[in-house]
């Protein structure tokens, strides 16, 4: 018997909300999804960008501290998070791949909040770019696409929508990127990309 069903997910819809039951896992297999969280006040904050062959939806809670929305159309392979859990008890290999995947989530996070509070705000932009450049195939090129919208990118990194509008300039000014348009950018300088994203 089937423990998974694979599922199509529209852009823009929501894969589950924040507090609703945490009753599935689901590994994203096509598209690009954002996790976010809102605070009680409606105060939203970007925690992640998820691409295929990642996990969603794993809690040690009964319900979501999180939502998860898709940004392109995309397919998941959703899994009952009991016969998922059950699964991983009778297959150690799995639960130990899953443990893996978690700690790199766990350094994932920590990356994160060192360049949230470490950095200035064009070295925080030249940080989430390195991550995309990182995730993505590129070919003929170090053009990648941003499926993110600048509000996204602001909420991700903590900024206003007016200081990653003159971050971006910056790093284009300074060669680091060519904007194509809204939705792409062109690495120049993929040493000084690197060295932003990653300096202390």
């Amino acid at each position: 018997m089937a423990i998974s069903r694979s599922k199509d997910v529209a852009a823009g819809e929501y894969l589950f909300h924040q507090h609703s039951n945490a009753n599935s896992i689901y590994i994203i297999e096509e598209g690009v999804l954002m996790v976010e969280r809102s605070s009680e006040n409606g105060r939203r904050q970007i925690m992640s960008f998820m691409f295929p062959g990642n996990f969603v939806g794993f809690t040690h809670n009964d319900f979501f501290e999180y939502s998860v929305q898709t940004l392109t159309p995309a397919r998941v392979l959703e899994c009952s998070r009991h016969d998922f859990i059950r699964l991983g008890e009778a297959i150690p290999t799995l639960k130990k791949n899953v443990e893996v995947i978690g700690n790199k989530v766990m350094l994932g996070l920590f990356d994160q909040l060192f360049a949230l509070g470490q950095k200035k705000a064009h070295e925080r932009l030249g940080f989430l770019l390195q991550q995309l450049k990182d995730r993505q195939t590129i070919s003929g090129g170090f053009s990648f696409e941003l499926f993110m919208t600048r509000q996204d990118i602001a909420d991700y990194l903590g900024l206003t929508l007016e200081t990653v509008s003159r971050a971006f300039s910056r790093l284009q000014k300074e060669g680091v990127i060519k904007i194509q348009s809204a939705h792409h950018v062109e690495v120049l300088d993929a040493e000084q990309l690197k060295q932003l994203a990653f300096s202390n």
